[in-house]
């Protein structure tokens, strides 16, 4: 049975946990790992200080909350799911129950659109665009005539802590095999897919040449994935979240080939360790590290 909820405009119960992600003031640090995947989450927790024990909690609504410490310093990890909407409860979310400064790095995968960026490769992108289906090209008015799908102007990372991610990957991931590439551009689709291209003969998405005409729009965006542009565009909305990311290519669109589960097992733990030494040297404004005894309850 839920709590009660007091406020329908933002939903929080008498403790102050918020709706979705179930979490409340000091149950979330000032930085914060995200992934979509549990199982990418728990790969690599381990690498949180032994003490204080780590507080651990998944919601009705799937997110799953490790807060702990990572060389000293406070870290939260979060697994959200995938989709636009499960990005916006998270980051509303968090932000609501969080003071001083946030600093965000999400920890995806995504699919390349650069054959020099293959499978297995690692993508740091600089801004990021939304990929949105436009129900106008099939209902209303203006069916047919409108495009079915749109695509937003670039949205930057911010630069330092986009850098910042660059050098820890390049210093702990970065190998014979494993490339670590800064992207220009990356784009992130509202769907799986329609809005990323794929071809389902059941349903008339009209999405033949969205690969084709997204490359062409916008020259040299590499990559495609769900999250990203929306994590960047709320980071933009409030003033005190700066946030980045990163991806690892696990589907190759323009050769079709699909990375082995031994490379994931292998690079995940790399790479999730490579974002939190990045964000444990980020240096975080009006920070309230007294509140982290209350992980311990």
């Amino acid at each position: 049975m839920l709590d009660k909820i007091t406020n329908a405009n933002f939903p929080m119960d008498a403790d102050g946990r918020v709706y979705h992600v179930s979490v409340k003031a000091g149950q979330v640090a000032n930085r914060v790992v995200t992934v979509g995947d549990p199982a990418r989450l728990h790969r690599f927790k381990r690498f949180l200080d032994a003490e204080p024990k780590p507080f651990e909690h998944t919601s009705a609504r799937g997110y799953t909350t490790v807060t702990g410490r990572y060389k000293g310093v406070p870290m939260t990890l979060i697994a959200i799911g995938m989709g636009v909407s499960m990005v916006d409860f998270f980051v509303r979310e968090v932000r609501a129950v969080v003071e001083g400064d946030l600093a965000i790095i999400r920890f995806g995968s995504c699919g390349s659109l650069d054959p020099s960026l293959p499978v297995g490769s690692i993508g740091v992108p600089e801004k990021a665009l939304q990929i949105s289906t436009n129900y106008a090209h099939w209902h209303g008015d203006a069916e047919g005539e409108a495009p079915p799908y749109l695509f937003s102007p670039p949205i930057p990372a911010d630069a330092d802590l986009q850098a910042a991610l660059v050098s820890t990957l390049d210093n702990s991931v970065a190998s014979s095999t494993c490339q670590v590439r800064s992207l220009a551009l990356h784009a992130s689709a509202d769907c799986f897919y329609s809005s990323q291209g794929r071809i389902d003969r059941n349903f008339q998405d009209d999405n033949e040449s969205l690969i084709d005409d997204l490359v062409k729009e916008n020259p040299g965006c590499a990559s495609l994935e769900m999250e990203t542009a929306h994590l960047l565009h709320l980071s933009h909305l409030s003033p005190r979240i700066r946030a980045a990311a990163c991806h690892m290519v696990f589907a190759d669109r323009t050769g079709g080939a699909f990375i082995d589960p031994s490379v994931v097992e292998e690079l995940e733990p790399r790479v999730g360790r490579a974002c939190l030494d990045a964000l444990a040297e980020w240096e975080v404004d009006h920070e309230h590290p007294e509140r982290g005894a209350v992980w311990e309850l």
